[in-house]
Formats: structure tokens, sequence, C-alpha cells
């Protein structure tokens, strides 16, 4: 497994956790990760099962670590608080971050960072 997959995959999953809390799901089953990415991503249509659930193990263990989820008791994985999406203004890659995590870009590591989407005032605001 490359590194490129596993940032790659780190990526999409912290996407899918992002978007999926949003609706007000806040826990996930580990066993049902993978498939979820492959119905949710056309990214990973045709990967397979097994290398994506290799790939979200190791992945899972990143968030455990870095504090963004962790393990219930009934064995399922919890956000541990609300995820933001920011835009690095240096690269402009989309970074989810946790609250517990570094103020700074996944890829490039800048801490100029803006929400993303940047809200826009509308013209009857000015």
């Amino acid at each position: 497994m490359t590194d490129v997959k596993i940032r790659e995959l780190d990526w999409y999953l912290r996407d899918h956790l992002f978007r999926q809390s949003n609706k007000g799901r806040l826990e996930f089953k580990q066993r049902m990760l993978p498939s979820e990415m492959i119905k949710t991503y056309l990214r990973y249509r045709n990967d397979d099962l097994g290398e994506i659930s290799q790939l979200v193990d190791i992945v899972v263990a990143n968030l455990l670590h870095h504090h963004v989820i962790r393990m219930n008791d009934s064995h399922s994985l919890e956000l541990r608080g609300t995820l933001r999406r920011l835009q690095c203004s240096k690269c402009y890659y989309i970074s989810y971050l946790a609250e517990a995590e570094e103020l700074a870009c996944l890829r490039c590591s800048s801490r100029t960072l803006a929400e993303f989407p940047n809200k826009r005032i509308k013209r009857s605001e000015q």
C-alpha cells in the first residue's frame, strides 16, 4: 500500500464523515465504511473491497491517533467533535480538520486556512 493511497483515502473518509455529520450522523461502524466509500465515491467504485478495507483500517487508526474519532463501547466509531472544512490560501487544498487537530493544511502544512466555501456577502447586506 502506498502512502499516496492512504493519504487519498484519508481525505475521502474525512469528507464522508464531514458530510454525514452535517446530516446528523455521528456514529459509524468501521466494517461498513469500505462499502460506504465504494457506494458514495466514484473514485472507489471499481476498487477491490479487501484493499479498501485494509486502507480504511490504516486511516481509522490514524484518525484515532489524531483524536478525530473515538471508539465507543459498542465498537463503533464516533466523531470527537465537529469537523471543519477549510481551504489553504497557499495551495488551495481542502482540509477537514477536527477541533483537536492543529489548524494547518494537510498537504503543505501552511497555517493560512479559510472557511470553505467562502461565505459571500449578499448585496442587500452591504
